[in-house]
């Protein structure tokens, strides 16, 4: 968690929707996912390592519990790299916003999505030992500085209500069956932000960005999941209904928490002090 944020305001996130940036958005949003597909992949590696399985099969024992562990894990990054590419298509598909308001949310969307994406991308390499410097500790400052920066957007009323406007449109109504469960949680978070409002909104991004990574995070699960539920409706039936189990695991890993409350200066204080603290002590300690 940061311990302050920028005071600049929501120029540079305007700048990136204008036409002669739309190329370079979506070659961010193409990286991102690319670099999470990447990653996914080599999941298969782990999928694929020698374990006890068979041994325990072959003597009628059923199959050890860190392997089933393990593969709710896997899941779980598998899943998120279906959310990411689910939403890099809708994003390729929509045009861009008409209006300066609409321009700065959709901006403000489109980060917080790729912030969450390139969080999964960190996960998973992690899961293969294949996260290099990128993902090291300038990666964790830059990061944090995006979050920062959509924070900062996102206390302009305008750009708030526009983003939550846009994310009940993604949403849309409640569908039938067992995607209503998905539907249910994500339309619950979404109320959420709501909730929370005006902690956030004519905020001081100095205190509101250092919690800020969790709004940024529930906006940017709300535009995935959205993505990820929309896109069963194009599929095969077989293939749809696997992919509402994927929209429902989603949900329920990344939405259930509750809604996103901004950091306080007294919560600022007490973090300086813990962090002075604890690493204070341990380089002290020399641990």
């Amino acid at each position: 968690m940061s311990r302050s944020g920028p005071t600049t305001g929501t120029a540079g996130v305007r700048a990136c929707t204008t036409p002669a940036h739309q190329h370079t958005d979506d070659e961010a949003v193409r990286t991102a996912v690319a670099r999470l597909e990447s990653a996914a992949t080599a999941l298969r590696a782990v999928l694929a390592a020698p374990d006890a399985d068979a041994v325990a099969r072959a003597a009628g024992a059923p199959a050890p519990a860190g392997r089933a562990a393990l593969d709710e894990e896997l899941c779980d990054r598998l899943v998120e790299w279906v959310a990411a590419r689910a939403w890099a298509e809708r994003e390729a598909a929509s045009a861009p916003a008409a209006g300066p308001g609409e321009d700065a949310a959709a901006a403000v969307l489109r980060g917080c999505a790729l912030w969450a994406v390139r969080a999964d991308t960190v996960r998973a390499s992690t899961m293969t030992g294949t996260a290099g410097e990128a993902d090291g500790a300038a990666a964790a400052v830059a990061a944090h500085g995006r979050a920062a920066a959509l924070v900062t957007a996102l206390a302009r009323a305008e750009v708030y209500d526009a983003v939550c406007a846009g994310l009940r449109a993604a949403l849309g109504g409640r569908p039938a069956g067992r995607a209503a469960a998905a539907w249910e949680t994500a339309d619950a978070a979404l109320a959420g932000l709501g909730t929370t409002r005006g902690e956030w909104v004519d905020a001081d991004p100095a205190h509101t960005a250092a919690g800020g990574w969790v709004l940024v995070d529930r906006v940017g699960r709300l535009a995935l999941a959205a993505a990820l539920l929309s896109s069963a409706h194009a599929l095969p039936a077989d293939a749809a209904e696997l992919c509402v189990n994927a929209a429902r695991r989603y949900a329920w890993n990344h939405l259930r928490q509750p809604p996103p409350e901004a950091a306080t200066a007294l919560h600022l204080r007490r973090t300086a002090e813990l962090v002075d603290w604890i690493a204070g002590t341990a380089a002290r300690n020399g641990t």
